[in-house]
């Protein structure tokens, strides 16, 4: 089961990541280097920098040049807006074979034609027009493609489609920029930086807002694919540790270890005889070991080739799921290779330190010297696993202070597994010392699991790796999952509409927006309140005033009246929020970091850049509950903007408007009026709710994984100590006990394994997920109580009928 699990998780968890070839395939398509990106931005309608970096590139020696413009802020005209990617360049040339594939119509050839990739999220049919940016442009669909490599739509468009836009467009759409990249056969950087900087260069006296043209800026842009191919994406085998690296080392250790410890009473009587007919003592255990080991790896073996097999179907359908290609499936010797040598190593182990105990178990024959040598050589191993059990927990405490990631987090569960099983012989101790024994069925299962604690603290042992990993990953998913829904917040608040500016939500919207909805007269009936961030920037925007409170970094917030701030968080205030705003106090908000006790008074921080400038006289503070959107992320709190007067605040003359008491009909006809007249829609930005959060696949793999692994090993460890114990409760049937009391037996015996394990488990689970709770800004720890009561609830009913189904053949023996 160890083998089918760890080559199961390691030819899944390659799937989700790229190989280096497919990166290039991705990034660079057919061609050898690409350079540019990031260094200039083209407005609409420009046409001179392609042609003169097609030419430089040319003079330059470059070979099969191509340059492709990426603009990112195109405008979909739909409601609420939308921006996809536009990508230019001569598509019929295949610049990205083995990235877009077409699927119906064909590429795009004539200026303001368009490919559609992934049309299902777009809605686009071929045939038709795609308005964009508000209506002034339109673009005529030709064809649809797949991209292999996203599963969101970009725009395909055909060489001159940039050039064709009206120039005018970015008045009403600031953000509207195309960004330049030069693409070539071969590595000739050095001939593509001299022609991209000259091109830039030329550019700047007409383009005065673009990037400078520093050779050194330029050349960082630089990809190239001989060395993209040796840079595969960081798989997720090592970003998570729970899916492959901990299960490879833990689970073959803890799967030998369960054979011996199912086996022991059995390899002791079969050692036990081959010594009674002449057979030297270290000799029979060096057999049995072997033939141990031969099982062993055998099973291993086994399992790693169906591992693989099922590996491969979970690839095919995580490809499908994903809709992206997998990486290619090599290096399968390493994991199968690590995985028998783990085997290998620890039946060696585990077989020395056996004879080691069987020469010490017979020591009744021996003399006195012999019998106390033989203790003390107990006593040293019993103090040796408690020195190391030691050296664990205090490695676990000191790894667990630098825990700042999930993976991380994953290693620490690692840490603490190791602990928690060097501790299970002094857990199984104190679990006998507490067994109650009241009644001859208590009483019989507890004497015989004390007759047989190796078989106990064996079977502890795995089960408790088993459902400590799974409950630990199920902890974990469920907390990445409440912490991206935590980070995922609308812009606005239900019906609300903020304007303001693109570039910035602080910044107030542009005065053609405010003069376009008041000649719709769309948002004229309902109340708007202006929102003032406080803080200040010069005209060179080399120094910024900000006020804050005294040892927070969180900014403020200012509005007109007391009604403006219950327009704003969406709910009338209570009579003592608004007596500390009258009284020329502050709101803060209930989820900021460290919010003041009620009716106390705290002091601001006026600030120039970072350096303290002033500080402010007590200021009387109350807590309001305000849910989360972007216009409040990174404040603190709100006050009135007579108290900022009032205490000389530094505030803009203007900021934000937030119309309020809308329906989301009249929120989508404001924001369409704002598109009708040309301009950035996203101007107007109306409540749009965040999409669900979204795991990595990797972790829901993981959890999924160790889940079904937890319910296979209790199974297996369940049957095969019901056949260990089958001739003892035999024998108990045929000295008159009734098969009912020897079922009971089991199931006593198995509730406290499996509860003990349960407890462990806990242990193993709960701390990592904790500290990274603690450890990490914006993580929110939660306990997903629903998923492990199904968890345990499942596992607990199938040791149940794993039990009743095995005894239900026992006879008399």
């Amino acid at each position: 089961m160890a083998g089918l699990f760890v080559m199961a998780m390691f030819v899944s968890l390659r799937a989700l990541s790229l190989s280096g070839e497919q990166v290039a395939q991705r990034d660079l398509g057919r061609f050898g280097a690409s350079i540019g990106y990031g260094s200039i931005v083209l407005p609409p309608g420009e046409s001179r920098f392609v042609p003169d970096l097609r030419g430089r590139a040319a003079g330059a020696g470059l070979t099969d040049v191509e340059v492709m413009l990426s603009a990112s802020g195109m405008q979909i005209a739909t409601v609420p807006a939308r921006d996809v990617s536009m990508l230019e360049t001569a598509w019929q040339l295949s610049p990205y074979p083995d990235r877009y594939q077409l699927l119906s119509g064909r590429w795009p050839s004539q200026p303001g034609e368009v490919v559609v990739t992934e049309p299902a999220d777009l809605a686009a049919t071929v045939g038709g027009d795609l308005p964009v940016l508000g209506g002034k442009a339109s673009l005529r669909v030709v064809g649809t493609a797949d991209d292999r490599f996203a599963r969101t739509s970009n725009l395909l468009v055909a060489p001159g489609t940039w050039t064709a836009l009206d120039a005018n467009l970015a008045e009403g759409f600031p953000l509207l920029g195309a960004q330049p990249i030069l693409l070539w056969s071969g590595n000739d950087v050095l001939g593509a930086v001299a022609a991209f900087s000259g091109a830039v260069r030329d550019a700047k006296p007409r383009l005065p807002d673009t990037a400078s043209a520093d050779l050194g800026l330029v050349e960082d842009t630089q990809l190239i694919r001989a060395q993209l191919v040796l840079q595969p994406e960081r798989t997720w085998i090592a970003r998570s540790p729970a899916g492959y690296t901990l299960p490879s080392l833990l689970l073959p250790v803890a799967m030998v270890l369960l054979v011996f410890g199912l086996n022991d009473r059995r390899f002791r009587r079969t050692t036990d005889r081959l010594v009674a007919v002449g057979v030297h003592r270290s000799t029979a255990t060096a057999a049995m070991t072997l033939a141990t080991l031969a099982w062993c790896t055998a099973a291993a073996a086994a399992g790693a080739l169906a591992g693989t097999g099922i590996g491969l179907a979970t690839r095919t359908f995580i490809a499908r799921v994903r809709d992206m290609p997998s990486a290619p499936l090599d290096g399968l010797a390493a994991p199968m290779l690590r995985l028998l040598a783990m085997v290998v190593v620890t039946c060696v182990c585990t077989g020395i330190v056996t004879a080691l105990r069987s020469r010490q178990g017979k020591v009744a024959r021996r003399p006195r010297s012999a019998v106390k040598l033989a203790w003390a050589g107990k006593l040293l191993s019993r103090d040796t696993r408690h020195i190391v059990a030691v050296i664990a927990w205090c490695a676990t405490v000191a790894y667990g202070v630098r825990v700042d990631s999930p993976a991380q987090a994953m290693i620490l569960t690692g840490l603490i597994t190791i602990a928690v099983l060097l501790s299970v012989p002094d857990v199984v101790d104190v679990m006998l010392r507490v067994f109650p024994e009241h009644g001859p069925r208590r009483r019989l299962a507890r004497r015989q699991l004390t007759g047989d604690r190796r078989r106990a603290a064996a079977v502890i042992a795995v089960l408790t790796v088993l459902m400590g990993a799974s409950t630990s990953s199920l902890v974990l998913l469920d907390t990445m999952i409440r912490t991206l829904d935590a980070q995922a917040y609308p812009e606005v608040l239900p019906g609300q509409v903020m304007l303001a500016d693109r570039a910035s939500i602080t910044w107030p919207a542009p005065t053609p927006v405010l003069r376009a909805l008041e000649a719709s007269g769309k948002a004229d009936q309902f109340p708007r309140a202006e929102l003032r961030y406080l803080f200040t920037t010069d005209a060179r925007g080399a120094t910024t005033r900000s006020v804050t409170r005294d040892n927070h970094h969180g900014s403020l917030l200012a509005v007109a009246t007391a009604q403006d701030v219950e327009q704003i968080i969406g709910h009338p205030l209570e009579s003592a929020q608004r007596t500390t705003l009258s009284n020329g106090g502050l709101l803060i908000w209930a989820d900021a970091p460290h919010p003041p006790v009620e009716g106390t008074t705290i002091h601001l921080t006026v600030k120039e850049g970072d350096k303290p400038i002033g500080r402010t006289p007590g200021v009387p503070v109350a807590v309001v509950d305000v849910p989360l959107v972007e216009w409040r992320v990174g404040t603190d709190g709100i006050m009135l903007s007579s108290t900022a007067q009032t205490l000389q605040l530094p505030a803009p003359p203007a900021g934000p408007q937030i119309i309020s008491g809308v329906t989301e009909a009249q929120a989508k006809a404001i924001q369409e009026a704002v598109a009708s007249a040309g301009l950035d829609a996203r101007m107007a930005r109306i409540h749009t709710p965040p999409s669900p959060p979204v795991p990595a696949v990797a972790i829901v793999v993981t959890a999924v994984g160790l889940a079904f692994l937890a319910l296979a090993g209790v199974l297996m460890a369940t049957r095969a100590q019901t056949r260990t114990l089958r001739g003892y409760l035999g024998r108990l049937i045929a000295i008159g006990v009734s098969p009912t009391w020897a079922r009971h037996v089991l199931l006593i015996q198995y509730g406290s394994i499996v509860a003990t394990s349960t407890l462990l488990s806990v242990v193993i689970a709960l701390p990592p997920t904790v500290v990274l709770a603690m450890q990490v800004s914006g993580f929110s720890f939660a306990i997903p109580w629903s998923q492990l009561a199904t968890l345990l609830a499942t596992i607990y009913l199938a040791v149940l009928l794993a039990v009743l189904r095995s005894t239900l053949s026992l006879r008399a023996t």
